[in-house]
């Protein structure tokens, strides 16, 4: 932050530069000034708003300082879950020997450390708040005062222009919204040449809107009270606006020299106007400058004597644009980001391994398996090695602790094919040498109608490419009611038991409830279905051609999106055009595909639109997909159930 302020700063240093360059290009050509102080006070804001958020990481290294949960490294997370209770002083002593000198990474420089930046930009923002709300506050109470103070001023008519006549306030223009000409009593009794100069003055001004104009740069050096240069440039703003306002009043009919002589005689008997009103006289100071702008005549040669200064305004306004970003800030903000995934990940695991000992502690199965499914580092300790996955040494441990936790829970629930089926799968996924056949073998004798336990003979004999392999699985799965992976039943009862017995929160599982339905179907497995019954139906015999059809039934019938999309496809193939099977397939496929198109966006009902969108955030929406996948067998029921806010849809999202 403090290098974002400081690059705010010397943005508008190097646009104050741009800016006075330009005027003296403008005054050689007699064009008004003040759209270029007002676009450079508009620059000064912009340029950072548009600079900065792509080039600090963090905002804030406030945050460097992490929990007491996320003390020491995220290295020592997991391991440091599983030991043992230690007494409390031992623990702080082992804390206090591995914490380092700083809340965080050793720092860049020995005297800036993110401690004393911490001190140095909450002292900055305090100073900050406590100058802008002084600013504000004071011109609120300007504002009151002057408003209270004119309702009592008579409203007459001056030159045929209504004015407000006060005590001793004026010549202004006060007012945003209902703008209005003020003027001092004793202006009524001047001669009418210098109340024609004053109300000419002033009526320029409420014609170009000026009032607006300088509030508007008001409220951001109120806004930014520390950018002296951005303060520099509302007053330039200030004047720009009283000399465009003189040289309209003068090309309206008024000679320089009168006009000027009536500046000087008024300005004795006028105070300079608020803040919240423009007036004759804004600075004193600032009169001889007019003046000497109104009596001097245009130098039509100085036009191309001033060359050099198009060059230096281009290179002031392109240095405002390029200037790189706060290094200051970049740094800090990428390691506060740093610090601060790593503390979530550190308080993240900890909260695993509280959940994973509670788990473990019930000893129910789909506790069991809740805790073999909880936190497993599938992406974070994977690599791929010639298309095969390879993972490290602490990842094998981890997956064969987590495999032997999900064999407990077969053992437990010996008859729970769905259990069977994750182990097989978890096996299948992460373990080097899984004896899939025998699991293969458990499943069908406990769930016969399931023909997802011939799909890895499926894969194998395409593999091997042996035709009498291939034809007996497709016999099986033909013989079988349905390819099921159990997905919505493992969803419903892991997520209970993460909730229940874990102590989590919903919002907290949704990596388990993906991670749990994406251990379905192998692709292995469907690459060789596809393989088997050829997109080229005049290739395949007349026993594949049967065999094929009578897997594409079970297919169709599977309780995931992916067989039953599978399922329908085949059939269009290899069914002919017509046939009561041909039919079914094709309204099938149909209505999936409709489901599909609305599940790639969030399709979500009117009225309702907003609750739907934060419920996916606060834990809602991940609560009613374990309690929908209890009630619902597959998971084309639960796509198709209504949402809790509407009857019309649910929130679909694609995994």
């Amino acid at each position: 932050m403090i290098g974002a302020a400081l690059y705010l700063l010397v943005v508008s240093a190097l646009l104050s530069i741009a800016a006075w360059l330009a005027e003296r290009i403008a005054a050689s050509f007699c064009w008004p000034r003040r759209g270029i102080w007002l676009a450079a006070m508009m620059l000064s804001i912009a340029v950072p708003v548009w600079r900065l958020p792509g080039a600090l990481p963090g905002w804030s290294p406030v945050q460097l300082r992490v929990s007491g949960a996320a003390t020491g490294t995220v290295r020592d997370a997991p391991s440091r879950a599983h030991r043992p209770a230690v007494p409390a002083e031992a623990a702080s002593a082992r804390q206090a020997r591995m914490r380092p000198a700083s809340h965080s990474s050793p720092p860049t420089h020995r005297f800036w450390t993110p401690a004393v930046y911490e001190r140095v930009l909450l002292g900055f923002l305090a100073g900050w708040g406590v100058l802008s709300v002084a600013s504000i506050a004071r011109l609120i109470m300007a504002s009151a005062t002057l408003r209270n103070r004119s309702r009592r001023w008579p409203v007459t008519a001056l030159e045929g222009v209504a004015v407000t006549v006060s005590d001793d306030l004026g010549p202004a223009v006060l007012g945003i919204l209902h703008p209005r000409i003020i003027v001092p009593r004793w202006l009524l009794e001047e001669a009418a040449e210098r109340r024609a100069a004053v109300l000419s003055h002033e009526s320029e001004h409420l014609r170009a809107h000026d009032g607006r104009w300088l509030l508007a740069g008001l409220l951001l050096v109120t806004l930014l009270p520390w950018n002296l240069p951005l303060r520099w440039l509302w007053r330039r703003l200030r004047l720009a606006i009283e000399v465009d306002c003189d040289a309209r009043v003068v090309r309206r009919g008024l000679q320089p020299v009168a006009y000027g002589a009536e500046l000087l005689a008024i300005a004795t008997r006028t105070r300079p106007a608020p803040r919240p009103a423009i007036g004759l006289f804004e600075h004193r100071s600032q009169l001889a400058r007019r003046i000497r702008i109104l009596v001097t005549p245009s130098r039509l040669w100085w036009r191309w004597a001033a060359a050099p200064l198009y060059v230096f305004t281009a290179a002031a306004a392109l240095a405002a644009a390029t200037f790189p970003a706060p290094p200051i800030d970049a740094a800090l903000g990428a390691r506060n980001q740093a610090h601060h995934f790593a503390a979530q990940r550190t308080e993240e695991k900890a909260r695993e391994a509280r959940a994973t000992r509670r788990l473990l502690a019930s000893g129910q199965p789909d506790a069991l398996a809740a805790a073999a499914v909880l936190g497993w580092p599938w992406v974070a300790n994977e690599r791929f090695v010639h298309g095969k996955l390879v993972l490290s040494a602490k990842a094998r441990l981890d997956a064969a602790r987590r495999l032997r936790w999900l064999a407990r829970a077969v053992a437990e629930a010996p008859r729970r094919a769905d259990l069977l089926m994750l182990q097989k799968s978890f096996c299948q996924q992460w373990i080097a040498h899984c004896d899939v056949a025998a699991l293969d073998d458990r499943l069908r004798t406990l769930d016969p109608d399931n023909g997802a336990a011939w799909l890895d003979a499926l894969a194998a004999a395409t593999e091997a490419k042996d035709p009498a392999g291939i034809n007996a699985a497709l016999t099986a799965i033909g013989r079988t009611t349905r390819v099921d992976t159990y997905g919505n039943s493992l969803v419903a009862r892991i997520g209970e038991s993460l909730h229940q017995v874990g102590g989590m929160s919903f919002k907290d599982i949704p990596s388990e409830i993906y991670r749990i339905r994406g251990y379905g179907l192998p692709l292995d497995a469907m690459i060789a279905l596809a393989a088997a019954c050829n997109w080229n139906t005049q290739q395949l015999t007349a026993p594949r051609l049967n065999l094929c059809r009578n897997a594409s039934t079970a297919f169709e019938h599977g309780d995931t999106f992916l067989a039953s999309v599978s399922g329908s496809e085949i059939a269009m193939r290899l069914w002919p055009a017509g046939t009561a099977e041909h039919r079914y397939a094709t309204a099938l496929h149909r209505r999936l595909e409709y489901m599909e198109q609305e599940s790639q966006w969030l399709i979500l009902p009117p009225g309702h639109r907003l609750q739907s969108l934060l419920a996916v955030f606060d834990g809602q929406f991940w609560a009613q997909e374990v309690r929908l996948a209890a009630r619902y067998p597959s998971e084309q029921d639960v796509l198709r159930a209504p949402s809790p806010h509407s009857q019309e849809h649910r929130v679909l999202i694609v995994r």
